[in-house]
């Protein structure tokens, strides 16, 4: 494989990446649980927030928390799979 061809390759793989990440900007994941509902870009941004129980503040607290974490696990789960999907098969690397 030449030169050439690397540098092609590379740019194909560049513009994968990019679609890549325009596709996990627009595709949300939710975490949530009977007090909050929190919904997350694939990309691991914080979207939206939704309070659905106010009755102990403690316990909202840590009800946030476990949502933001499960939303975002889902992020990078999802991160993964689409990265690795769009990864080409390189020569040697396998």
């Amino acid at each position: 494989m030449g030169f050439f061809d690397q540098m092609k390759q590379l740019q194909e793989l560049k513009q994968k990446m990019e679609e890549t990440k325009k596709k996990l900007d627009e595709t949300l994941v939710y975490g949530e649980n009977d007090w909050v509902k929190v919904s997350a870009t694939g990309n691991r941004r914080i979207k939206d927030i939704e309070i659905l129980k106010t009755d102990d503040k403690l316990v909202l607290e840590g009800k946030i928390q476990s949502a933001v974490n499960e939303a975002l696990d889902k992020a990078e789960a999802m991160m993964q799979k689409e990265m690795m999907s769009n990864m080409p098969q390189i020569p040697g690397l396998g």
